[in-house]
């Protein structure tokens, strides 16, 4: 048997499901040990001490017992934050479940998440203040890709290295094109050079320094659409959070995503 270790861990509740008639399952993605699956016992009970910390869309400080393998288990809370936003908005939701299932892909069980742990918590507390949920989620793909084995260069041009001209997307080159190299790559993405911008500028900053925008829609969706062909072809990966979320921009009251 795993023998377990005591410890303090800041943490992110990424879902929780029913577990017997009085207990729940609760993965939390934690900064120390990745995403990890807890057994609250007791905590469907009235005046269960950690209601409030495990509650979905969560952060908080967390004091348990954990295992190497297995579950692990909740004893106590330090500091507990509801994203009370998210909480009642559903398409802010989707955009969250999707960041916290990108980070649960992209690091497993056990390893720390270092300066990731950072970028994920910041850009939902951001997204949780009213700052575009669509431009944080994609700053957390973009900072996302090494961690799935994709690292294209997206300072300027593979061949040339200039950054002065309209650029595109090669996934042949890894990274971009300058205008003057384009006829390199015919399977290019043809994307609008305003959107390779966008997605170099997402690239330099972090979640605190995007502030309130004023895009034109049809740039936001073209970044998309880049954002989405990366993952979808080089990382391979589409989570079902992201098949939601799609469905909801797509179908429902928002338009980010919806395609020409």
């Amino acid at each position: 048997m795993s023998r377990l270790i005591d410890a303090e861990f800041q943490g992110l509740v990424m879902y929780r499901r029913d577990y017997a008639e009085r207990d729940l399952l609760v993965q939390i993605l934690t900064d120390q040990f990745g995403p990890k699956m807890f057994l609250v016992r007791g905590a469907k009970k009235r005046g269960f001490k950690l209601t409030s910390a495990i509650l979905p869309f969560t952060e908080a400080t967390y004091i348990g017992r954990i295992s190497p393998e297995g579950l692990s288990y909740l004893t106590a809370t330090k500091t507990t934050k509801l994203w009370r936003n998210i909480s009642e908005d559903l398409l802010l939701q989707a955009y969250a479940a999707y960041i916290l299932s990108l980070a649960g892909a992209a690091f497993p069980e056990g390893e720390p998440l270092g300066r990731a742990f950072t970028l994920i918590q910041t850009a939902l507390n951001q997204i949780d203040g009213g700052i575009d949920p669509q431009l944080l989620t994609n700053m957390v793909e973009i900072k996302l890709l090494d961690r799935f084995g994709v690292a294209p260069d997206l300072t300027g041009c593979a061949i040339c290295g200039r950054n002065d001209l309209p650029l595109d997307y090669s996934e042949a080159f890894g990274g971009l094109l300058c205008q003057n190299h384009w006829a390199r790559d015919p399977h290019r993405l043809h994307a609008q050079p305003n959107a390779i911008v966008l997605v170099q500028r997402l690239a330099r900053m972090m979640p605190l320094q995007l502030g309130a925008t004023d895009l034109n829609p049809r740039t936001k969706r073209e970044l998309q659409r880049v954002l989405d062909h990366i993952y979808q072809d080089q990382v391979g990966l589409v989570p079902k959070s992201k098949k939601f979320l799609d469905g909801l921009v797509n179908g429902g009251n928002g338009l980010l995503l919806k395609r020409d």
